[in-house]
């Protein structure tokens, strides 16, 4: 275990080396390609997963923010995912703000085996909160996104500090399907 957390700090410091300014990276991360066939592999799960919100990468339309959500595999075997991610806004006590994000369907959801130090992605649409009524919404900062990845009960945490609705009723995050590659452009 301990030479495993060793290896997680050695690539989050290489890779946050890499990244540079803009990426909030969460436990640890690297970047490569999605490889190998799921049928042979295990489903991902927290534990074998760095994910982590790229704010540089971001792109912006008509009042929403687009952020790659990054999954690194830090595992030492491939492993796949399949599906949507379940991601959160947490305040710095923990404490959920507004609704869990809901699934934005452009992408048909496939099948993504993850070499081990690869890397998949979905897209997360952040809303601009100012959008919504203030007393429907009550706007606040973030500080931490929660993200499991898909099918899993276990999340990773990481520092992403973005305005969010400190109330549930509006949904102001919407997340994309898992899929092959760091940031693809698709």
């Amino acid at each position: 275990m301990f030479k495993r957390n060793i290896r997680r700090a050695a690539i989050a410091s290489a890779s946050a080396l890499t990244l540079g300014i803009g990426a909030a990276v969460w436990a640890t991360s690297a970047s490569a390609s999605a490889a190998a066939p799921a049928a042979s592999t295990p489903r991902c799960t927290a534990a074998d997963l760095s994910v982590w919100l790229n704010l540089g990468e971001a792109n912006a339309a008509a009042g929403t923010a687009f952020y790659p959500l990054e999954f690194t595999n830090v595992s030492n075997h491939a492993c796949h995912l399949f599906g949507y991610p379940g991601v959160s806004a947490l305040n710095g006590n923990g404490k959920q703000l507004g609704n869990a994000a809901g699934r934005n369907a452009r992408f048909k959801p496939t099948t993504v085996t993850i070499a081990a130090g690869g890397t998949a992605h979905a897209d997360l649409g952040w809303v601009d909160v100012g959008n919504f009524p203030a007393s429907k919404c009550k706007p606040t900062t973030a500080t931490i996104v929660r993200a499991f990845p898909p099918g899993a009960t276990h999340s990773d945490r990481g520092f992403a500090p973005l305005r969010s609705c400190s109330v549930k009723g509006e949904t102001y995050i919407f997340v994309t399907t898992v899929r092959p590659g760091p940031n693809a452009d698709d």
